[in-house]
């Protein structure tokens, strides 16, 4: 449990695509920016995850000087506040998916980003489901 996260609470290194991470069971608030920052290559699972008052749950290195595809899964959320769930690079193929999501209404479930290696801001390239880089249906979110 985190507390006050501050900037990001975990960051994920490993530039193999089949790094696994598991994150269950937990929770973080007060997250300024990030909980989770991605910038190694593999999936993550988050089960049963509680986060309050944050800016991204969780974010795929959007300007990393090496890339790596990310894939990203998130079962039974529970989001108090308005942030944002996930932002994935459209650019490097990398993808979330969502089910059992409980939301703050106004909370963006996914954002896709138009990514770089160069260290420059990455660029908006759309919010929400698009079935390919954020995955969900309107039954699996709740918003409260």
């Amino acid at each position: 449990w985190w507390e006050d996260v501050g900037e990001d609470a975990i960051t994920l290194l490993g530039n193999s695509a089949s790094n696994v991470y598991r994150i269950s069971n937990s929770g973080a608030k007060n997250a300024s920016d990030k909980v989770i920052q991605h910038n190694g290559g593999g999936t993550l699972y988050v089960k049963n995850f509680l986060v309050e008052s944050y800016g991204k749950l969780y974010r795929s290195c959007g300007n990393c000087s090496t890339q790596n595809q990310r894939k990203s899964e998130f079962d039974t959320i529970v989001a108090n506040g308005k942030g944002e769930l996930a932002g994935v690079n459209a650019t490097y193929k990398d993808s979330a998916k969502f089910t059992n999501i409980f939301a703050a209404t106004g909370s963006k479930i996914c954002e896709r980003y138009n990514a770089n290696n160069t260290g420059a801001e990455p660029t908006s390239a759309g919010v929400g489901n698009d079935g390919t880089y954020c995955i969900y249906s309107t039954s699996d979110i709740i918003f409260h």
